[in-house]
């Protein structure tokens, strides 16, 4: 009688950590299984002027040819109308950097990288 005491006191733990486990998890999952639909949302007008105001501020269009924001720079490569360019890629560059381009990471926050990069992928196409 013991023993089977013993048994069910050890699968009410594994039965708590499971549960603790997945408190932890589905959120993780659900911010995941998001991104990329949010990345390919029609922005708002606000949030299309919030990002023409990061581009801006940042000056992208020193570099970048982004018409919607007045960009003409000639060092980088034309933002528009490349389809060589996404979300992941645009998030990835402006936070790592790469030859000449600099790294905004830690200067830009997360989400302002990432609303910078869905206004770039809906400006310029």
């Amino acid at each position: 009688m013991e023993r089977v005491g013993h048994q069910a006191g050890n699968l009410a733990k594994l039965a708590l950590g499971a549960l603790a486990l997945a408190g932890v998890a589905l959120p993780l999952a659900g911010a995941f299984a998001q991104g990329p639909e949010m990345a390919a949302q029609e922005l708002t007008a606000e949030q299309v002027t919030q990002g023409r105001q990061l581009f801006n501020d940042w000056s992208c269009g020193a570099c970048h040819v982004l018409s919607d924001a007045g960009g003409s720079g000639p060092v980088g490569p034309s933002l528009d109308g490349n389809n060589q360019i996404d979300h992941d890629f645009i998030v990835g560059r402006v936070t790592h950097g790469q030859g000449a381009m600099p790294g905004f990471g830690g200067q830009i926050s997360d989400e302002d990288i990432d609303l910078l990069a869905r206004y770039i992928v809906q400006a310029k196409k």
